[in-house]
């Protein structure tokens, strides 16, 4: 599969400039043509997924869509006024045409069970007035599609939804003419009612063949009816398409001796049976079936009439596989849940530099191009076999590959840099990771990183055993960052334990307290021995110094002696709550301003599952206990809060 490479936008393109005039946004085709990418694979896909749960369903339909062009976008903005709270909608457009009336109020119900809807709007139409029957409908787009369109585009006045229009085919004919010589040519109306009635009268008959061709098919429908026969009654009632399949001698036995022995016969029930009934059943389908007339009578027993006698003919049948064409298109008919994120790490931290050898006090400029090169190199290791037209250098680009994808927007001059990674997962079908990474100086110059990684499956109802913080994990390039570049959140990144001295007891408070600050911060206070050393007998096997090293990517520990912890709560609480506060013990600051305290007996009776992936054993876990057993439960809860904790970083996608 040939792999093609995007070159984005060159440095001074800014996507997050826009052009107001007043409170109304307005941008030449230019400008759109630039920054406004949408790739076509978008638009197929809304197709595809349109076309597959209309098949699924027998309707008779057609399917059209357009990408809105830059000349027709700035002709728009010209014509109406777009702003913040009134954006364009309709950026990618879908038109589907049914052959009958009442299938827009079926197709409507489809559309709504398949996409996020935002609104629908009808064609306003007077008493006297005739127009063509039109819904519209506004969804949002899925996320994957909508993280393949440029970023820039979402900064230009243009929502992230796209437009569904409904119409029959009597009027789709006339739509086009209708709304260029009418609705765009009011002018030409203006002073020749008669012609504008003319007009009127023809929409009239359209709208009476619309209406004549449900009740003409429900008329002959019930003509067959009333003569027995079942199959064109069948055909002619539901109006679907259906395969060839003649109904079995054993139903239509059935059928007719049900008739002449009940007053509420079968027979009468099919017919009764509304459209809508039979669409939803055919959609509720986890596999889709063959659609005949065996089938049809089949579904409406399983779910509605219940009789024995068809349940066994069916059964030996095996009725919903009589039929299937088993072939390479077939096996794509199937239901499609949205994908639901997992994060398994966040994280929006300031870059200092603290950790940069040989140059004292960084410059933002230094601090920035040391810590776009540990993502980007990350990126060409990780993704550079599979695009080998990947520039070396760092720049913007963007590639795509069956399961895969890269974009990179890099401006130099403006200290940004924006990455967005996915691939598949090589063991578990239906999953994708992602990386989202950005760089950029905050209103003060300091360099803010943003990353955040985790991956996203099709929603099911059964909940997985694998909890979130068994896939725990941040990219390399963020290690990188923090280990070779320094990070600060509310204070300094440190990699070994710290004892806190009374002098240095307001920058631990300023810590807890910043409002900024992602990262935990764990105090654990001790009483002295004897000999005045720090006694940390409580914690057990709990070791401080393993402890850091490990959460220290995304907390801070300190330790300390008694006084100065009592410092640092009288700081925080007061005289009085200090005084009061046991001691030893540990106390987690978390960054919503919560906290957990854990004593000495917290410690000895805590137990853990601890799981036993690198032991050649039959068990998948064991239980340890103590310190031990406490060490492990720490770390998991600091690890869920990351995943959990509000930040910013939603605005990456």
């Amino acid at each position: 599969m040939e792999t093609v490479i995007e070159r984005e936008a060159p440095e001074e393109w800014d996507p997050g400039q826009e052009a107001w005039n007043g409170e109304r946004a307005f941008y030449t085709k230019e400008e759109l043509d630039e920054k406004v990418i949408v790739p076509t694979v978008v638009e197929q896909d809304l197709k595809r997924i349109i076309s597959d749960r209309l098949e699924q369903c027998g309707l008779y339909f057609r399917v059209f869509s357009r990408i809105k062009t830059a000349a027709s976008m700035e002709k728009k903005f010209s014509r109406k006024e777009y702003g913040e709270d009134h954006k364009i909608q309709d950026l990618i457009g879908v038109r589907i045409n049914v052959y009958f009336d009442d299938d827009v109020d079926i197709c409507k119900h489809i559309m709504e069970h398949t996409f996020e809807v935002l609104e629908w709007s009808a064609s306003d139409r007077s008493e006297d007035e005739f127009k063509p029957t039109k819904l519209n409908g506004v969804f949002r787009l899925p996320e994957y599609l909508k993280t393949q369109i440029s970023p820039a585009t979402w900064g230009m006045c243009i929502d992230d939804t796209f437009e569904i229009q409904l119409k029959t085919m009597f009027f789709e004919g006339w739509h086009e003419i209708e709304h260029d010589m009418r609705y765009k040519g009011e002018e030409l109306w203006k002073d020749y009612p008669g012609f504008s009635r003319f007009f009127n009268s023809i929409l009239a008959t359209l709208e009476l063949c619309d209406k004549s061709m449900v009740s003409l098919f429900e008329d002959l429908g019930h003509e067959l009816y009333k003569s027995g026969n079942w199959t064109d009654m069948i055909r002619s009632h539901f109006r679907i398409k259906m395969g060839d399949a003649a109904m079995y001698p054993e139903v239509v036995q059935r059928l007719n001796e049900d008739q002449v022995q009940t007053v509420d016969s079968i027979a009468k029930r099919v017919y009764k049976t509304s459209k809508p009934v039979l669409v939803d059943l055919l959609l509720r389908r986890t596999r889709r079936v063959p659609i005949n007339v065996n089938t049809i009578i089949a579904l409406l027993n399983d779910s509605l009439f219940h009789d024995s006698t068809l349940a066994a003919i069916f059964r030996q049948r095996d009725v919903y596989n009589d039929g299937r064409e088993e072939s390479v298109g077939e096996s794509r008919h199937y239901i499609m849940n949205p994908l639901v994120r997992h994060d398994v790490f966040r994280m929006k931290t300031w870059v200092n530099g603290s950790r940069i050898r040989q140059i004292e006090n960084p410059s933002a400029r230094e601090i920035f191009d040391r810590a776009s090169q540990a993502i980007y190199s990350w990126v060409l290791t990780k993704y550079s076999p599979l695009f080998p037209g990947a520039p070396k250098e760092i720049s913007s680009w963007k590639a795509d590959i069956l399961g895969f994808h890269v974009e990179v927007i890099y401006r130099s001059r403006e200290l940004f840099m924006k990455t967005h990674v996915r691939h598949i997962d090589p063991d578990i079908g239906g999953r994708i990771w992602y990386t989202d990474a950005r760089l950029m100086p905050d209103e003060i110059g300091r360099i803010i990183l943003d990353v955040r990684n985790g991956y996203a499956e099709p929603q099911s109802e059964h909940i997985s055993e694998e909890g979130t913080v068994m896939f725990f994990s941040y990219p390399g390039f963020y290690k990188s960052i923090v280990d070779g570049v320094g990070v600060m959140n509310g204070i300094e990144c440190y990699n070994r334990r710290r004892i806190v001295r009374e002098e240095q007891i307001p920058a631990v408070v300023h810590a807890i307290r910043d409002p900024e600050n992602r990262f935990p911060v764990v105090l654990i206070i001790s009483a002295s021995t004897e000999d005045g050393q720090m006694d940390e007998s409580w914690l057990g096997q709990f070791r401080v110094s393993d402890f850091t090293r490990t959460v220290w990517r995304y907390a801070h520990v300190f330790t300390c002696y008694e006084d100065v912890g009592r410092g640092i709560l009288r700081r925080l609480d007061g005289e009085d709550a200090a005084a009061g506060e046991a001691i030893p013990q540990m106390i987690i600051f978390w960054a919503d301003g919560e906290r957990d305290q854990y004593g000495p007996e917290d410690v000895a009776n805590c137990s853990y599952g601890r799981h036993l992936e690198t032991r050649d054993d039959t068990r998948t876990y064991d239980i340890v206990h103590g310190g031990q057993a406490f060490y492990h439960q720490i770390v998991t809860d600091l690890r869920e809060q990351n995943v959990e904790m509000p930040v910013d970083i939603e605005e990456i996608d």
